[in-house]
């Protein structure tokens, strides 16, 4: 018959380390993205304040 013992032994496991494996692949991508939304925003306000610096005329 079907022993639910070997069921929790062994299958439970395997799947419990499957899905900590993906909730951390999942996790690691999304800090990549938003560590990569930060930079790039960071670089477009850098550009903005530059293109704002230029475009401003000296008042003699």
């Amino acid at each position: 018959m079907f022993d639910l013992g070997a069921l929790l032994l062994f299958v439970l496991p395997v799947y419990g380390a499957l899905v900590f494996g993906a909730y951390w692949i999942i996790r690691l991508g999304v800090r990549h993205g938003t560590l990569d939304a930060y930079r790039i925003d960071r670089t477009d306000q850098r550009i903005a304040r530059m293109q704002a610096d230029t475009q401003r005329t000296p008042v003699d």
